[in-house]
């Protein structure tokens, strides 16, 4: 086979070798992607022009296993991710039908290679600085990330209870100032699958990979950690955690403590929050918080109800767990915007907002959830800035915190301080299931500063991400009618309408933002497009 011309795919601005198995731009730069990646970018450029439904799709990429339909979706988001700015204009999905790539693909020989890019000593990186071209860069400071740990306790059912521990971890870790740490949900992509630590660095963007299971047995907990460098998946560290269920969070100090320490020998324990600011007194309302927890990475109103069901489990056992409070706040944000709750419900969550505010003790996931309801359902817009301000000093590194700062500021209608932490939320969360909402949340900052011409295309990307996501659509449909672009706006209405049914009336969306001005002008475009309320 050596000697033959290997295949390639050009489209818009890349070429897919077929033969060396690697996507690049017309510059040369390669862009990563992972197997099963590549092979529906690649079935769907061999079929581009014609809609290929899911099913089609899993067959042909996934034909010897079986696979959810979240395998498809997480690999349409990374091969978009890969294409840039152009991958929501190359590749559409077309809700309930499947997907259509739009691009014209021509089939060529590929050029020769560099002597030293097929041989097994030569790293991509290496091979990049050969050809001219950088690896990705990697921050200035330790950056790491903490991949979902394995459950050990030999039942499918306490998953929920290891992928706590890891997004414990996450947090504690986040609370160093002088660490990037990857969120939460990025790392969750790399869930139950075999990966390669030198291309999770890449991916992310990370010097340090931290991998590690827990098992759990009666009321003992053993938590195994290790620690290895991305670049050459060397370990660094590994050491293995024993103790009692009822010092669970004690448990978890020791565990970030080592962490930061094999990475930062000089590193202070005073910088990682201690068992003392542990979030309640009561382990079964912190097992029921745990399990609340995956549900709110679903869209769907299904999960939103158990979230909210074993939430008022947790808070029953502990009615000062200001973290459930809190929790329970963003329940209620995000079922106010999908237009599944009303006014009593509302007041509940500005209720147990209130509360958890009060009793926060400075720890700032509690300020960051309860300062953003409280800004959104109770309208008290410097109260949930004060909040959220409060979390960023405490926690700058977090993304969460950054998306939820995001959005107060958005409802405070200071577009120019939301952009940018949206955005650093963005690179400390590249793979994150929630991109959708801080896309949608860009699209809304420009709407607010009346760029249409951003908002427009950030709109796009959050429907193209996340089409059960209604803020997306609202930003999409607004920007589109906004700009004289009626036509668009109402076939955007139309694709909502298709996917979620509107119920939601359009007048409780006046009192979430601070300036009546913008609040009028949004509705009235939303109105006017003919989206119902």
């Amino acid at each position: 086979m050596r000697g033959e011309r290997p295949s390639l795919l050009s489209f818009a601005d890349f070429q897919m070798d077929l033969d060396r198995g690697c996507l690049r731009q017309q510059s040369g730069s390669i862009l990563v992607l992972r197997p099963k990646s590549f092979d529906v970018l690649r079935y769907l450029l061999e079929n581009a022009g014609r809609l290929v439904s899911r099913d089609e799709l899993m067959q042909a990429v996934w034909s010897d296993v079986i696979v959810t339909e979240d395998n498809i979706t997480q690999c349409i988001m990374e091969v978009r991710r890969a294409l840039g700015e152009q991958g929501a204009k190359i590749l559409q999905t077309m809700p309930r039908r499947g997907y259509l790539l739009e691009a014209e693909v021509t089939r060529g020989p590929a050029p020769p290679a560099a002597p030293w890019a097929d041989h097994p000593g030569v790293p991509a990186a290496a091979a990049a600085f050969f050809e001219g071209r950088s690896a990705p860069a990697l921050p200035n400071w330790p950056s790491l990330v903490v991949l979902p740990f394995a459950n050990l306790s030999g039942e499918a059912e306490q998953d929920y209870f290891a992928d706590g521990m890891t997004e414990e971890l996450t947090t504690a870790l986040t609370q160093i100032r002088w660490f990037f740490v990857i969120a939460r949900n990025s790392a969750f992509t790399y869930k139950g699958r075999t990966v390669d630590l030198r291309q999770v660095g890449r991916e992310l963007g990370v010097r340090y990979v931290l991998q590690g299971s827990v098992r759990k047995a009666g009321s003992r907990v053993r938590i195994s950690a290790q620690l290895a460098e991305a670049r050459t998946a060397h370990n660094l560290w590994v050491e293995r955690f024993d103790g009692a269920l009822e010092n669970i969070f004690e448990l978890q100090d020791r565990v970030a403590e080592a962490v930061a320490g094999a990475i930062e020998p000089n590193l202070k324990a005073a910088e990682i929050g201690h068992s003392a600011t542990k979030p309640t007194d009561s382990l079964d309302a912190y097992d029921l918080y745990l399990r609340a927890l995956p549900h709110f990475y679903s869209n769907e109103r299904a999960g939103s109800d158990a979230a909210l069901a074993l939430l008022h489990q947790a808070i029953a056992l502990d009615p000062n767990f200001a973290l459930a409070k809190g929790q329970l706040g963003l329940a209620h944000i995000h079922r106010k915007v999908q237009g599944w709750s009303g006014p009593d419900e509302w007041a509940e969550g500005i209720r147990m907002a209130r509360e958890a505010l009060a009793e926060a003790r400075d720890d700032p996931s509690t300020l960051r959830l309860s300062g953003n309801a409280i800004g959104y359902l109770a309208h008290d817009f410097e109260a949930g800035l004060a909040a959220v301000r409060r979390a960023l000093v405490l926690n700058p590194n977090s993304a969460q915190v950054l998306n939820s700062a995001a959005w107060a500021h958005n409802h405070a209608c200071l577009p120019e301080s939301a952009i940018p932490l949206f955005e650093r939320a963005m690179r400390l969360s590249p793979l994150d299931p929630e991109m959708p909402y801080m896309m949608s949340g860009i699209g809304m900052a420009h709407l607010i500063a009346d760029n249409l011409a951003a908002a427009i295309p950030w709109g796009e990307r959050s429907v193209q991400r996340g089409p059960t996501w209604g803020a997306g659509h609202r930003v999409l449909i607004a920007s589109l009618m906004l700009a004289g672009r009626v036509a668009d706006a109402q076939a955007a209405v139309s694709a909502f309408q298709s996917i979620i049914p509107q119920t939601r009336k359009l007048d409780t969306i006046l009192t979430t933002w601070r300036s009546r001005e913008f609040a009028e002008r949004y509705v009235a475009a939303l109105r006017a497009a003919g989206l119902p309320g």
